[in-house]
């Protein structure tokens, strides 16, 4: 990531520690919405997997972690959430690990084979998927960039309602080859 990136992310932290994680997932989700990487987005904070991203051909459930170190966790409920997911409703089961450091990007992987636990980064990008890597790498410091002011000082007084409001207006309707593709 960019230092500048960088830069806004330790501000947010610093500004939103308890809230930073949850910040982090709704600034992924508006990186992967139909305005930026062309998925339909589906953010939960309570139940089950943390994102749903959904396309025509292609539905992937991700868990979204930040970690400081070398590893991240999967708690059980995020793995039978992706586990169920994926044999329900046939989603692609993803992790997506951001390390708060310079110079690190985002590492996102098929969770297919990730049991309950910690694990490396490095572990992680063994089974990247390299499609949801770059699009989060390149949307991810646009949103950054863009909403970081706002997420710093929301309107609403509170960041993740300001950001959810950005993904729902964001994720409102996407024309696919001539059909109109609305998130649910």
């Amino acid at each position: 990531m960019r230092f500048d990136t960088f830069l806004s992310l330790t501000a947010i932290f610093d500004r939103w520690p308890v809230e930073y994680g949850k910040i982090i997932q709704m600034l992924l989700a508006i990186s992967f919405d139909p305005c930026r990487g062309g998925f339909a987005v589906e953010n939960h904070f309570s139940e089950g997997v943390d994102l749903e991203l959904i396309r025509p051909t292609e539905r992937f459930a991700m868990e979204v972690k930040t970690t400081e170190g070398a590893y991240f966790t999967l708690n059980e409920k995020d793995t039978s959430g992706l586990e169920t997911k994926s044999q329900n409703d046939g989603y692609t089961p993803a992790v997506a690990v951001l390390r708060r450091w310079k110079l690190a990007e985002w590492v996102i992987g098929n969770a297919q084979r990730l049991p309950t636990g910690s694990h490396t980064c490095d572990r992680l990008a063994l089974d990247s998927i390299p499609e949801l890597e770059s699009l989060a790498r390149t949307h991810f410091e646009r949103a950054v960039a863009e909403l970081k002011d706002r997420v710093l000082s929301p309107p609403t007084g509170a960041p993740l309602d300001f950001l959810g409001t950005v993904l729902k207006t964001e994720s409102r309707l996407r024309v696919d080859n001539g059909r109109e593709f609305v998130a649910r």
